[in-house]
């Protein structure tokens, strides 16, 4: 999986290592060390600057004296106007070209934290160190930065490695159970996509037990660092794990303007993988056998999300501004087997319409 320094083990991710272990954190403080940055500034949310900055500054000497910079918890910050007060924070702290900027938290902090390091000055350092699931398997791993603009998800964003990325598991402890499965949802997706044997660890896994999360931790942050590395900038096989993003973008940001609960990126992506699964089946990829075992297992992880059929035009519009289309086309990454997909599959509109119709029916029932 990847080569151990100091009881740590990285993983290459092509542009960045992914550091994990019970001594992730004293391995970045000896980075620091030998990086010398002129200035550090440690961005967070004001949950993980409650619960996780004080852990953070207790291994971590050489951020003591780094400058907080604390932003709302939530979608809403991943925003221009939140940028601009970041950047004008900088400025006013003098912070120059050989800045560090240390991403403390999940995977909105992190995305907006890239953002910032790939803009302010043309491009400062940064570290990210992710305190969510979410962030520790997925998010934080593979260069990818972004913004929301009009209600879109990451329409705004940039690649820019970060300088390594520090996996702390013992940060999951301050996470309640939903944040928890809003990044299962992720590994489901890496073991779906590239590996049957993670996704039935993690199917019989205890969920709710850190210790047996920590080795399915690695495994798929393994899987994600390993496509990235294989394909830095998404022109083929990291479009792998863009299986049930495309319906559960446009599922997400739908949520956000109804009256019933917003949905986390996870919960729309699981829904996403329901009904990309049940595409899969339709398209003649994936047998029905996997289809319903896969669709049985997110269902009993996740709260179903109603939907009401004269809404699944306006999921659709919204998946028209989705990054992944070409031509006007959906482009789809479906399944062709537990562990097996393929990737840049057309799908229409009416199909679409199809596949959230069979969740509306199945979560019905």
């Amino acid at each position: 999986m990847g080569t151990k320094l100091e009881e740590a083990t990285e993983i290459d991710a092509g542009g960045h290592p992914v550091v994990l272990g019970p001594n992730a954190l004293r391995v970045l403080d000896r980075h620091l060390l030998a990086w010398a940055p002129s200035s550090v500034f440690v961005l967070g949310d004001e949950n993980t600057l409650r619960h996780c900055l004080p852990e953070l500054l207790g291994t971590v000497a050489n951020l003591r004296s780094a400058e907080t910079i604390a932003i709302a918890a939530g979608e809403s910050s991943k925003s221009l106007p939140v940028c601009q007060r970041i950047w004008e924070h900088l400025a006013a702290h003098a912070a120059d070209r050989g800045a560090l900027i240390v991403a403390l938290g999940g995977g909105v902090v992190t995305d907006v934290a890239g953002f910032i390091a790939a803009t302010y000055k043309r491009g400062v350092r940064c570290v990210l160190v992710p305190t969510s699931l979410l962030g520790m398997v997925d998010a934080a791993i593979g260069g990818k930065t972004g913004i929301d603009l009009g209600g879109v998800k990451n329409t705004v964003g940039a690649f820019h490695d970060p300088l390594g990325v520090y996996v702390h598991v013992p940060f999951l402890k301050s996470l309640g159970k939903r944040e928890l499965l809003n990044g299962v949802a992720e590994m489901i997706k890496h073991g779906l996509v590239q590996d049957a044997s993670h996704y039935e660890a993690i199917r019989q896994a205890s969920l709710h037990d850190l210790d047996a999360l920590e080795p399915l931790i690695a495994s798929s942050a393994a899987i994600k660092s390993a496509v990235v590395k294989d394909d830095p900038r998404e022109s083929g096989a990291r479009k792998l794990l863009n299986f049930g993003h495309t319906i559960g973008h446009g599922l997400e940001a739908f949520s956000w303007e109804g009256q019933q609960r917003n949905l986390q990126h996870g919960e729309a992506v699981a829904i996403g993988m329901v009904c990309e699964a049940w595409l899969s089946w339709r398209a003649g990829l994936l047998d029905r056998e996997s289809n319903d075992l896969i669709a049985a297992h997110l269902r009993s992880l996740y709260k179903p999300f109603r939907l009401h059929g004269s809404e699944h035009h306006r999921v659709i519009e919204l998946m028209r501004n989705d990054k992944k289309n070409h031509g006007g086309e959906f482009r789809f990454t479906l399944l062709t087997g537990i562990g097996s997909a393929r990737v840049d599959v057309p799908v229409t509109a009416a199909q679409v319409h199809e596949a959230l119709e069979h969740y509306r029916l199945l979560v019905k029932e």
